[in-house]
């Protein structure tokens, strides 16, 4: 099992009591701690002698709780990353010694680090990260990556620096106090109450689990959401189907704002609108990428990083990722479909009116360039083809954009071109939805038809749709569960 922390800038993985990834100061950054994905990858670890089980749990959302019971006594590892600052802080209460192993290493683990007292300086660039500890016990270092700690309490950290003439771990930084436990203690307060409703009353603990995965993967500084926090993690352990998803892909943070407007997050949400309305351009498809970084920049090349072994020796491991440079004709739907409820829960024209121009502007482009083929949601890496789902989207952005239109007092002139596009979608298919034109295949996407109004869910042509895809995609697991 892998626990899941974020400060809303980063993230890291923790198995079992070892952080195994934490890539700083970003999301998407070099990660330090790679043992994830290479059992040389670099790790912060905390072991004692007799362990004879561990257990994880969150006390409150992004804030993991570990407890090792050994034969001698308890240790209790509480981990989580202080908000406003690539550290990563672990509260410790032990009834026994233990180890620290902190071995950090540089860009993925290509590069190990210059040694420098508690710091560990990146030998081909200028940033560091160190380990600092304040803790009510006896403290010996063992060697170069490996601390002995007496039974007793206090708090590791793993700071970050991206120079190490900065930051806390700097010989610059003498003259200012740096408390952890004040740090822990803000972050915890922060998180306790990301997912309370009012009065601190707390949601049920699947909601708050959601929730908070949610919340996790917004790059706060901008409003990105990455589609996950790692790379290279297998579809199928041992295969090669290894992608890199700590981009904000268009789709999912639009699906993501939905999710969070009905949960009531609306200034969350509408955080996310705006991170994706920064992306519309003006002088080619309104969103170029089907991905950005979490700074709203060009998405960067793929690229194989040879010499790790990859997750359970799944090869290869990526970081960048190709479908950036697809066409993907879908994306403008789902984002207008967030605007617009968006705008049906607030009622805020105001907002609608100052960004109608980019609300017209896609329009007019999926209205002159439906015919256009793409690469489709699921990102296939053959040639494009008419995927179905794809043209319902471009429907969908064309009917959201002129509900809008009508809210302001607007003709924005779309209804012709839009009837056509449904024709067009209709003739081709062949009693019931295929993948795409000329295909015999059938797409689980296409069952979102009538969740965004394209047809009516006992519509005949649809009900043959998911009689096939019932048929020829759900299998079952060993349990007698269906997918």
């Amino acid at each position: 099992m892998l626990g899941f922390i974020s400060n809303q800038m980063t993230s890291a993985l923790i198995q079992g009591s070892s952080v195994v990834w934490f890539p700083a100061p970003k999301f998407d950054s070099p990660s330090m701690f790679s043992k994830l994905l290479d059992q040389d990858g670099g790790e912060f670890s905390i072991s004692a002698e007799g362990v004879q089980s561990i257990s994880q749990s969150y006390d409150v959302p992004m804030v993991l709780n570990t407890q090792l019971v050994t034969k001698n006594g308890t240790i209790v590892i509480t981990d989580l990353l202080s908000i406003g600052e690539p550290t990563l802080i672990r509260k410790i209460v032990s009834d026994v010694p233990f180890e620290v192993n902190f071995s950090p290493v540089f860009y993925y683990g290509l590069y190990k680090p210059i040694i420098d007292d508690k710091r560990r300086i990146n030998p081909k660039g200028r940033d560091c990260v160190g380990l600092l500890y304040s803790y009510e016990g006896e403290v010996k270092k063992v060697s170069d990556n490996v601390w002995s700690f007496s039974s007793g309490q206090g708090y590791l950290a793993a700071v970050y620096s991206s120079n190490y003439k900065h930051g806390p771990l700097s010989y610059r930084a003498s003259k200012l106090s740096l408390d952890l436990s004040r740090s822990f203690n803000k972050t915890y307060d922060y998180w306790k109450s990301s997912t309370e409703r009012g009065q601190g009353v707390p949601f049920p603990k699947l909601y708050e689990t959601s929730m908070s995965v949610i919340l996790g993967s917004i790059y706060y500084p901008s409003g990105a959401v990455v589609a996950a926090p790692t790379t290279s993690l297998p579809e199928v352990v041992g295969g090669s189907r290894n992608w890199d998803y700590r981009f904000a892909w268009v789709r999912d943070s639009s699906i993501t704002a939905e999710a969070l407007l009905s949960a009531g997050q609306v200034v969350k949400a509408r955080s996310i609108i705006r991170f994706l309305l920064s992306l519309v351009n003006f002088s080619s498809k309104p969103f170029l990428f089907p991905l950005y970084t979490v700074e709203g920049t060009s998405p960067p090349p793929e690229v194989n990083l040879r010499w790790l072994r990859g997750y359970k020796s799944s090869r290869p491991v990526r970081i960048g990722n190709a479908a950036s440079t697809q066409v993907q004709l879908d994306v403008e739907g789902f984002f207008l479909n967030a605007l617009y409820k968006y705008f049906e829960i607030t009622k805020d024209k105001i907002f609608i009116s100052d960004i109608y121009d980019r609300i017209k502007y896609i329009a007019d482009w999926e209205a002159e360039n439906w015919k256009l083929k793409d690469s489709g949601i699921w990102e296939d890496r053959g040639e494009p083809r008419h995927y179905v789902h794809s043209k319902i989207m471009m429907w969908v952005a064309l009917d959201r954009a002129e509900k809008l239109s009508e809210a302001l007092g607007l003709n924005g002139n779309w209804t012709s071109v839009k009837n056509e596009l449904r024709s067009w979608i209709l003739e081709r298919a062949k009693g019931y939805f295929p993948r795409c034109v000329g295909s015999d295949e059938v797409d689980a996407s296409i069952l979102s038809a009538p969740l965004y109004g394209f047809v009516n869910v006992d519509d005949p042509l649809f009900m043959r749709t998911l009689e096939r895809i019932e048929r020829e995609l759900v299998t079952e697991d060993r349990a007698g569960a269906s997918y």
